[in-house]
């Protein structure tokens, strides 16, 4: 018996691998030819041939998903397979990586220190918040009952006059013109604007799949869940498992809004009718094991309001569609930016910018501030630990950024003056 199930299951496991790889050659094939005729009407090519990498440009400035046999492509000219969609290249990265990433290291509580979130700063914008909301719909009700006092049932309880102002509730108001970031880890960050607490990419556990498997993390999480005050949305870039735990999903369930995968590239939703989340291009790839690579798209959100707004970028190589971005809803307050996970470029570049393209992310989508996430959590690639803030400094000061770029410190809550 264990005989047959020690052939069965390496069977099955070189037949899926076999399967994917030749799935890989022919949507690569598919990819190239499909590309062409998405972005070129029929009858154009033969007149365009000579310039036909310049038409594909200018085609490619609306940037919708693409798929082909139920699996998402990246649509972009900078993009080349160069991840598990293709398995014997990452066997081969993974065979000949040159390890410089400075780990183990005894250090690690020096170089990567745990700040405690500022709890109380983060509670009161939150309190201020809801009293906000509440005045805001009362502020309402006065209005539909100075509209129509024959039909307003039910209002004669209320102050006899035409408003209530934050000044009589006792509220500052500049509380509202600031924006609060506190990054947990990896790209999970805990935003505050406008009212709204919003949870980017959550995990909070000690290794990426679960509390068993994958890398572990380098420092534990500065707090947990429920600790953060409550949550009124999450956003989800994709599914990959340091971007995705599924605790988080059990633990928070209905009790706030999810803005996942489902929405399309430049679907916008209107969450209230003060703010509005729009799914943006990214190039990466998407899948939780071998066999579901790209069967769910990847994506970057905006969130809107008429004085703030953010920007959570997930995972990504740099292509031109930051330029488009910026052009549609920039400028843009505050945006999370990934800067780690970038070593060896040959193979990274496609799927992770580097600290300085992150930089040229921020100066596209005309960033006000910028927060260096997506390091100093999970080891998943060959840079020093500690090389992408630096790199991103010297970057800022390449580029004359100064202050708008910056990192902090695991569980640090930063005040941004909007």
């Amino acid at each position: 018996m264990f005989k047959t199930i020690g052939i069965i299951i390496p069977s099955v496991l070189i037949g899926g691998l076999f399967f994917e790889h030749i799935r890989f050659v022919l949507t690569h094939y598919h990819r190239n030819k499909g590309i062409k005729q998405y972005w070129i009407q029929e009858g154009e090519i033969e007149e365009i041939e000579n310039d036909l990498k310049i038409v594909l440009k200018w085609k490619q400035k609306l940037f919708h998903s693409f798929s082909i046999a139920g699996r998402y492509v990246n649509p972009f000219l900078e993009w080349e397979d160069r991840n598990t969609t293709d398995i014997f290249a990452m066997i081969k990265y993974q065979l000949t990586r040159k390890n410089r990433n400075g780990l183990p290291c005894p250090n690690l509580e020096i170089n990567l220190p745990l700040a405690e979130p500022n709890f109380a700063l983060l509670n009161e914008f939150t309190m201020k918040s809801h009293l906000r909301q509440s005045i805001e719909q009362a502020n309402k009700l006065l209005l539909l009952a100075s509209m129509d006092a024959d039909s307003a049932v039910g209002f004669e309880d209320l102050p006899k006059r035409s408003t209530i102002s934050k000044r009589d509730s006792g509220m500052d108001l500049a509380d509202f013109t600031q924006m609060t970031v506190t990054w947990i880890g990896q790209s999970t960050c805990f935003i505050q604007m406008d009212g709204y607490n919003i949870l980017t990419d959550p995990i909070f556990c000690s290794r990426t799949t679960g509390e068993w498997f994958g890398p572990k993390r380098l420092r534990p999480p500065p707090c947990s869940l429920s600790q953060l005050p409550p949550i009124d949305i999450v956003l989800i870039s994709h599914n990959h498992y340091d971007h995705l735990d599924t605790n988080v999903l059990y633990e928070l369930g209905d009790s706030c809004t999810w803005y996942v995968i489902e929405l399309d590239w430049w679907q916008e939703y209107k969450h209230d009718d003060k703010l509005l989340i729009a799914s943006c291009p990214i190039q990466h790839w998407s899948g939780r094991h071998f066999f579901d690579v790209n069967s769910s798209l990847w994506c970057s959100f905006v969130c809107k309001t008429s004085a703030q707004s953010f920007f959570h970028c997930g995972d990504t190589g740099y292509c031109s569609v930051f330029k488009e971005i910026g052009q549609r809803y920039g400028p843009i307050t505050l945006a999370a930016l990934p800067i780690g996970s970038y070593e060896p470029r040959y193979f990274m570049c496609h799927q992770h910018m580097d600290p300085d393209e992150a930089c040229l992310v921020h100066m596209d989508i005309q960033a006000k501030h910028s927060i260096g996430v997506h390091w100093g959590t999970f080891m998943m690639s060959d840079e020093h630990y500690m090389d992408p803030p630096k790199d991103f400094k010297i970057a800022s000061e390449k580029y004359g950024l100064g202050k708008q770029v910056f990192t902090c410190h695991l569980g640090e809550t930063i005040v941004l003056d909007i």
